[in-house]
């Protein structure tokens, strides 16, 4: 006795293929959905992360300040703290400040006071650090970047009068002084932003 082997007939392939279709259009949704939804979280991961990162640096300089004047290129005094609006030179700062040092510390060592600033250049901020306090003809500063796609980056200082102005020293006023409390609004442009106020005096 003989058999015949049966095969699979065109209505059954058809079936299987459109199964199978089904299963990969489905699948590759799923992972493409699933690909999309990690960019979100690790773009929203770094933006966050930067923002930690600017706050903390700004914590350290500030808890850090002190009312020493120190001097540019060509020998004029620059405030202990300086607060401008415009930037008019290649390595200004919308904020400067003078940093103290620290002996037998046991995070940071022996270190000598230093001179920092944080300047806001198209859109992104930027930190600097100065090599010493009184600087030479030829000094530069190191410049690093803290974080991009900042739409705002505004400082204010309050003043004796009990108001908060967006200069630092008041006009005709002591360049050593400190003001009572300082305070820094940071947005990105994404609409992320931070909002943090130190008393300093």
């Amino acid at each position: 006795m003989s058999y015949r082997r049966r095969g699979f007939t065109l209505i059954e392939i058809m079936v299987a293929v459109f199964i199978f279709a089904i299963i990969a259009t489905v699948s590759y949704r799923i992972i493409s959905s699933l690909v999309k939804t990690k960019q979100v979280v690790d773009e929203t991961q770094n933006k966050w992360g930067n923002l930690s990162l600017v706050n903390s640096n700004l914590e350290r300089s500030v808890s850090r300040l002190i009312p020493l004047v120190v001097r540019d290129n060509d020998g004029n005094a620059i405030p202990a703290l300086l607060g401008q609006e415009k930037l008019t030179g290649m390595y200004d700062g919308q904020l400067e400040m003078t940093l103290s040092g620290s002996i037998g510390d046991s995070v940071l060592g022996v270190k000598p006071p230093k001179r920092v600033g944080y300047r806001l250049y198209k859109n992104s901020l930027y930190f600097i650090t100065w090599p010493t306090l009184n600087r030479a003809l030829k000094t530069l500063p190191e410049i690093d970047l803290l974080i991009d796609n900042v739409s705002v980056f505004k400082v204010e200082y309050l003043y004796g009068d009990g108001k908060w102005y967006t200069t630092w020293p008041p006009e005709n006023g002591d360049i050593s002084s400190l003001p009572d409390a300082m305070r820094v609004n940071l947005e990105l442009n994404s609409g992320e932003s931070i909002v943090r106020e130190w008393s300093i005096n």
